[in-house]
């Protein structure tokens, strides 16, 4: 049982989400959750529910709430039996304890990311608090009223969510990430103007950018807005920086250790030296060879007047941002970096507000254009969708284009649009716009985009017409993931053993990471097959399936039972759906890159990742498992052949010991 209430309040049963309800339903459960553990009076309840104000009918109202959520919560449970979930104690109703809620594994991952910034660990932190944020998908507990006594703890939670991203921009800086983390820290600051820590981080990130002046010019904004609203000076730690900065005082740089990527490039891939563990603070970087080799081609090209466009594209957690990070780092050009945050809203155009504004900071001799200036004017009144009025859009556009391409005529410049799935369509309007132009000036413009969703189609589809050089993150192979395991480590490990890492995770660079610190803290390395699923990668699962249509997660499910490899008639038939409806459900599914298609057998599937099957046949109980595994294997001809059932047995037994 799993319920999640950072957004809009979601119960899971078996890993499938159930239908809540009328809305006061949602409401008392979400108050429940908040006091999880804890019996609500039925006093207290009535009370929330109906403001104060509970008519004649309320306590019967109540009852009947309580019963339906009780039958969609535990769908299995036989007629006058106690309920386990949603229990009745002496002082009221409460949520049972054992139940998995979103908020204590947020308040878990939020806590360890700390834990491991005061051990001076910052990119176990920075995975942390990575891992913590994104649990979020809205206010916690949005559907309660203001007036509501659960406000205090909302309010916590924001308190403890905000902390949680300065902890991640702290975590960024100190792994060397600073244009990654200005693009984070100013959407924070604009959007949390008081949070001096904000300010701070975000002064640092640009000093160590170079850009000094805007660095001062964010502390002093601060020390003015302190002034004028509350008519106080900034904490000592903020005045402190601003002196160090004016003198530029050596302690505010940040040293990074010779990156692994400058000595394997120097070897022919097939001897390269071995990984050597990571310095501290340092970021593993491993392998990428033949995609910085491109990267840096394009930059070669740039440089000498013949302007580039790289996309970069791959699976959720392939390492896009860290090859873009490790290649900024070697390219030894000016770098201007924009991103789209996952955890806060932006305004539109915003990835280009920041490459503009590290432009203008960098080039001062270069006026910035009527147009510009006004983009980059907060104060500024501007439509709120880039298409709004075509005419200014366009005159903006030619602006934007014009001055970077002035800006690179002295030096060639590097523009990183990082996570460019999440952006507004003004900003992919500018980059198909720009694109244009390109070729006929100094620029290397790199993109990055995740693959195998939805949403990730719209990049791609922007720079059709363009001439790009693409590049296509996959996972890890045997060499690198033995490298990898050896760094991570710190000894060596054998052949068999990463053979065995990569077969699981195929090479996937978080799920790897992951499964490694689980295998060799149990003591499994020489037999991964055997470890647990590690949690961070349940989640990631279980949040990418969560976006599918509700039929098509459900039928997911089924076909995990059926094993890595699976018919789709089979598993319609064990999920009672026809075979149309299956085949369009199914192309959601690979249109969310969680499957593909079968090349040698039709009608046949596999799951992209052995570890999403896993994940999922752990959300079947045993009893129904059973029960899908006699449909899937009752219908005729269907039964797994050769690697096929290799993979299908693979999952079954895993299954058993869950």
């Amino acid at each position: 049982m799993e319920f999640r209430a950072l957004g809009p309040v979601e119960a899971l049963v078996g890993g499938r989400p159930v239908d809540l309800g009328t809305p006061k339903q949602r409401v008392l459960l979400t108050l429940l959750i908040s006091r999880i553990g804890q019996p609500l009076s039925v006093d207290v309840m009535l009370e929330e529910l109906w403001s104060g104000r509970p008519p004649a009918s309320a306590v019967t109202s109540l009852q009947a709430y309580v019963a339906n959520l009780r039958r969609v919560l535990e769908p299995a449970r036989a007629p006058r039996t106690p309920a386990k979930v949603l229990r009745t104690g002496d002082r009221g109703y409460l949520i049972d304890s054992g139940a998995a809620v979103d908020v204590q594994c947020f308040e878990e991952r939020a806590t360890a990311g700390w834990k491991a910034w005061d051990r001076g660990e910052p990119q176990e932190a920075l995975r942390e608090f990575e891992s913590a944020l994104g649990l979020w998908r809205g206010q916690a507990y949005v559907e309660l009223p203001i007036t509501s006594q659960a406000m205090p703890e909302a309010a916590r939670l924001e308190e403890l969510r905000l902390s949680a991203v300065e902890g991640r921009c702290a975590a960024l800086l100190a792994v060397g990430a600073h244009e990654v983390a200005v693009a984070e820290l100013e959407a924070f600051v604009q959007a949390h103007p008081l949070r001096e820590y904000g300010c701070e981080l975000l002064s640092l990130a640009l000093y160590r950018a170079g850009r000094q002046a805007d660095a001062l010019a964010v502390l002093r904004a601060n020390q003015k807005r302190l002034a004028e609203q509350l008519g106080i000076d900034p904490r000592p730690a903020l005045q402190n920086l601003e002196r160090e900065i004016l003198n530029q005082a050596p302690e505010l740089e940040w040293r990074p250790a010779p990156p692994a990527t400058a000595r394997a490039l120097a070897f022919p891939p097939r001897i390269r030296p071995a990984a050597e563990p990571p310095a501290a603070g340092s970021e593993l970087f491993i392998g990428r060879e033949a995609q910085l080799r491109q990267l840096f081609e394009a930059l070669a090209a740039a440089t000498a007047g013949h302007g580039r466009v790289v996309t970069v594209s791959g699976e959720l957690a392939v390492g896009k941002t860290s090859l873009l990070r490790h290649f900024t780092a070697l390219a030894g050009a000016p770098v201007l970096w924009g991103a789209c945050p996952e955890h806060l809203a932006t305004p539109p155009l915003w990835p280009w507000q920041q490459v503009l504004r590290a432009a203008a900071a960098r080039c001062q001799g270069c006026p910035l254009p009527a147009p510009v200036a006004e983009l980059l004017d907060a104060d500024a009144e501007r439509p709120a969708d880039a298409a709004a009025e075509p005419a200014a859009t366009m005159r903006r556009f030619e602006a934007i284009v014009h001055y970077l391409l002035d800006v690179a005529r002295s030096t060639p410049l590097v523009i990183v649009l990082d996570h460019l799935h999440r952006a507004d369509p003004g900003s992919l309007q500018l980059l198909a716009h720009l694109a244009e132009s390109v070729p006929t000036g100094r620029l290397l413009i790199a993109v990055s985009y995740q693959s195998g969703e939805t949403a990730a189609a719209a990049p791609s589809a922007v720079l059709a017409r363009a001439e790009t050089t693409r590049v296509e993150l996959t996972g890890f192979d045997v060499r690198d993931t033995q490298a990898l395991a050896g760094a991570m480590l710190r000894r060596e490990v054998g052949r068999p053993a990463a053979e065995a890492l990569r077969a699981r995770t195929e090479g996937n660079p978080f799920f790897l990471r992951e499964l490694i610190k689980v295998a060799a803290g149990e003591g499994r390395l020489e037999q991964p097959h055997t470890a647990p699923v590690p949690v961070p990668v349940r989640e990631v699962v279980l949040r990418r399936v969560a976006r599918l249509p509700r039929a098509a997660a459900d039928l997911l499910v089924v076909a995990s039972v059926a094993g890595r490899s699976f018919p789709i008639d089979a598993v319609a038939e064990a999920a009672s759906v026809d075979s149309e409806t299956a085949l369009g459900l199914v192309e959601a599914i690979m249109a969310a890159g969680l499957v593909v298609e079968d090349p040698h057998r039709l009608g046949w599937f596999r799951f992209t990742h052995a570890l999403t099957a896993e994940v999922l046949n752990g959300t079947v109980g045993r009893l129904r498992r059973a029960r899908l595994l006699r449909r899937i294997d009752a219908v005729p001809g269907r039964a797994p052949e050769g690697q096929h059932q290799k993979d299908a047995m693979g999952i079954r037994h895993l299954s058993i010991e869950v």
